[in-house]
């Protein structure tokens, strides 16, 4: 599973045998408790100090933008912004994902996706007439559930 930006920092400073310390210096943060928050998740660096984490862990700035997750961060925003209802069916996810393994899910997601169980909504007519009752989606065995 891929790391996180804090967790690749972390694992890049203990491969090279630094400290936190010394890489908090090297980086030019003024506090030890800047980086700990960093390697931890509870903050990101800006875009700018990732060119100096570069320099002092010897990898590339781009080797560190893979693990950068404020951009999908700021897409799910954006989703959720043009789209509110996008916000249950992400928590659905979640909770589905928690079951299963990251394969699993991703199989789930990019394959076969059939039209799940359940009632369908009737559009209504706009002869003003009506709309025809609602009924049951069919489903055969060899169409997967995604959650």
């Amino acid at each position: 599973m891929k790391k996180t930006f804090g967790q690749f920092i972390r694992s890049l400073r203990v491969e090279r045998g630094m400290t936190q310390r010394a890489l908090s210096q090297a980086v030019g943060f003024r506090s030890l408790a800047h980086l700990s928050d960093i390697e931890s998740g509870k903050r990101n660096p800006s875009t700018a100090t990732f060119a100096k984490f570069a320099k002092a862990l010897g990898v590339t700035v781009a080797a560190l933008e893979e693990h950068d997750v404020r951009g999908v961060i700021e897409e799910a925003k954006a989703l959720f912004s043009r789209k509110p209802e996008m916000v249950g069916a992400f928590f659905k996810v979640i909770e589905a994902a928690k079951k299963m393994e990251a394969g699993e899910l991703v199989g789930r997601v990019v394959g076969k996706v059939s039209r799940p169980a359940g009632p369908v909504q009737a559009k209504p007519a706009s002869s003003g007439r009506t709309p025809k009752p609602v009924e049951k989606a069919k489903r055969t065995a060899d169409q997967p559930t995604l959650f």
